[in-house]
């Protein structure tokens, strides 16, 4: 046995997954080594045992019980018993400098622990890491600073979860710094988007900021899953609504006349004697809009002893005369016709009221009433957001975008994405336009020129409001971009106080966590079914993580650990201001 090494006990037992091993009280008090204080802290320490001269297998300590498993069963026995019992988790293998992740082989009974000074730890951790970046310290060994693996951080999605104030915002804010620190070795393509919701990133003196309320979006570009993510519509009822209405509101000022005119067709064509009063009035709104001086023909339009007057023909006639002139044989073809025009919040509200009336005058009376909700949604939309300053008046500020060629912004490398000003409606909106717009670049950029396809990372704060399961089972662009993005160089990362409220797609597709306090116990559960790496040992202690420490796991890193984040200034930012005023 190496001088250098701190034998602290013998393996008593082994079985899947647990390891427990047996110290003398004398062995494991403290001791000074080459001039350093070697000590135990119980729970969270790691130790190591040796399967050969170069090959050693990294255990953490999770339980510990005063005497062995034998002398617990006597009675009496406290105090004779100068032994301690260790139960301690298999992490993985370091063999020839490399460190193998998991409990693929075990000590046999009766080996040598040892435990792990600040040099064997660093040791293990060097292996795992690419000398780049590191956040803190590891818990309970306050002087090593484990180097991360850049390279597998950015090539994952990351999540950053945990209850309110256990700092996930500084976390980011460290990770962001710490990245921007090598900047230098980053693929000039690079680029990073903090999407940030509270304002929790401002001061982060690096980045360019994208003031949103300040811009506008270009109506025309939304999708209809855009749309979609903003007014939640009921798959089979509201959504074909939605869908047809952003058709319609396409169509042209000119060529609204002649839409009128198909609808005061088909209105006169399908309503019934037996409800004319209701067919008049449904014929009267289109044909006053399709035929505006006819306003006294339709006065005409009577019932005279049960038959209708010559005004309906008339009607007909002239309806027919505008369509006579035209090229579409139906609103479908003028719609499709006109389907890369702009659009304004009052088009698209007319939109609405022109669909609900396709629908009525084919029988559907209670179309109106089954979109309540989405409608409620979308005036809410037009209210807040469509007056002279409002994000949706093409007329105010920049278009928004990510996605610009001047050279100013080829050579920022950091963004944050200011969305503070943002009710729910909204931020959906925008945060789908947004993923949506960046990965739908990098997915049509051409394949001959990979080597040029931008990195895009997108870091989204408060991910719980807009990256959610979407309804009925269909896929969001938060899904897609899960599933596909890193094949074209397109990464996410949540930032959540409430994972299980997240998108299980997207999580089930995480590579890094970055896992703080967690008290509530559907997210505790969340996270032991689906967090690779981390123990059930590991979640257990999650509650009781004090502010500022982490639970790191997941493929992106090799060992699973806890880390004090040393966040320096940036952990003012975060900070809870107090009522209580200092005497």
């Amino acid at each position: 046995m190496k001088n250098d090494e701190w034998k602290i006990g013998i393996v008593d037992s082994v079985g899947e997954g647990i390891v427990t091993f047996v110290s003398n009280y004398t062995d494991i008090g403290h001791r000074i080594n080459k001039g350093v204080l070697l000590s135990m802290n119980g729970v969270n320490d790691f130790v190591y045992t040796k399967l050969d001269v170069s090959t050693y297998i990294l255990m953490r300590i999770f339980k510990i019980k005063n005497g062995t498993e034998d002398t617990l069963k006597m009675p009496n026995s406290f105090i004779s018993v100068n032994k301690v019992t260790f139960f301690a988790e298999p992490l993985g293998i370091l063999t020839n400098g490399k460190f193998i992740s998991g409990a693929m082989q075990f000590p046999m009974v009766g080996k040598f622990v040892f435990g792990v000074t600040d040099q064997i730890l660093s040791m293990f951790f060097s292996s795992v890491g690419d000398n780049l970046v590191s956040l803190g310290k590891v818990n309970n060994y306050p002087s090593v600073s484990p180097d991360l693996n850049l390279q597998k951080i950015l090539t994952s999605h990351i999540a950053i979860v945990g209850n309110t104030g256990s700092g996930k915002s500084t976390t980011l804010r460290v990770l962001i710094d710490r990245i921007h620190g090598v900047q230098n070795r980053l693929n000039s393509l690079f680029k990073m988007f903090i999407f940030d919701v509270h304002g929790d990133y401002s001061e982060v003196e690096f980045t360019k900021k994208i003031i949103i309320h300040d811009m506008h979006l270009v109506l025309k570009n939304l999708s209809i899953d855009d749309w979609s993510a903003a007014l939640l519509p009921s798959e089979k009822t509201q959504k074909p609504i939605l869908s047809r209405a952003l058709s319609i509101a396409r169509v042209s000022a000119e060529n609204k006349k002649i839409l009128y005119a198909f609808l005061t067709k088909i209105a006169l064509q399908s309503a019934s004697q037996d409800g004319f009063a209701l067919m008049k009035r449904t014929v009267s709104k289109w044909c006053i809009l399709a035929l505006p001086n006819e306003k006294k023909l339709l006065d005409k339009w009577t019932l005279d002893y049960g038959v209708e007057t010559d005004a309906s023909k008339q009607i007909e006639y002239k309806i027919d005369a505008i369509l006579e002139k035209i090229s579409f044989n139906s609103i479908n073809e003028l719609v499709l016709h006109e389907n890369h025009n702009d659009f304004s919040l009052d088009d698209l509200e007319e939109a609405f009221d022109i669909v609900f009336g396709e629908e009525e005058v084919q029988g559907n009376r209670r179309s109106r009433t089954n979109t309540e909700t989405m409608m409620a949604r979308f005036r809410n939309l037009k209210n807040h957001y469509g007056g002279n300053d409002g994000i949706l008046n093409k007329n105010h500020g920049d278009e928004i975008t990510l996605r610009k060629n001047d050279v100013q912004w080829q050579r920022e490398k950091f963004f944050i994405v200011d969305l503070t000003q943002l009710d729910d409606v909204a931020l959906r909106l925008v945060s789908n336009y947004l993923v949506r717009s960046v990965f739908l670049s990098n997915l049509n950029f051409d394949r001959k020129k990979r080597d040029e396809m931008p990195f895009n990372y997108l870091y989204l704060d408060e991910a719980h409001r807009y990256v959610q399961n979407s309804p009925e089972g269909e896929s969001n662009i938060f899904d897609v971009v899960a599933r596909e993005g890193r094949k074209f160089n397109v990464y996410m990362g949540v930032i959540s106080q409430i994972p299980s409220e997240l998108s299980k797609t997207v999580m089930s597709q995480i590579g890094a966590y970055f896992i703080h306090r967690i008290q509530n116990s559907t997210d505790l559960e969340y996270i032991k079914k689906n967090v690779p790496g981390a123990t059930n040992n590991m979640i257990s202690r999650l509650p009781a993580l004090p502010a500022g420490t982490a639970l790191l796991s997941g493929t992106a890193f090799d060992v699973p650990f806890e880390i004090n984040i040393d966040a320096g200034l940036y952990g003012d930012a975060s900070s809870s201001l107090s009522p209580i005023l200092d005497e």
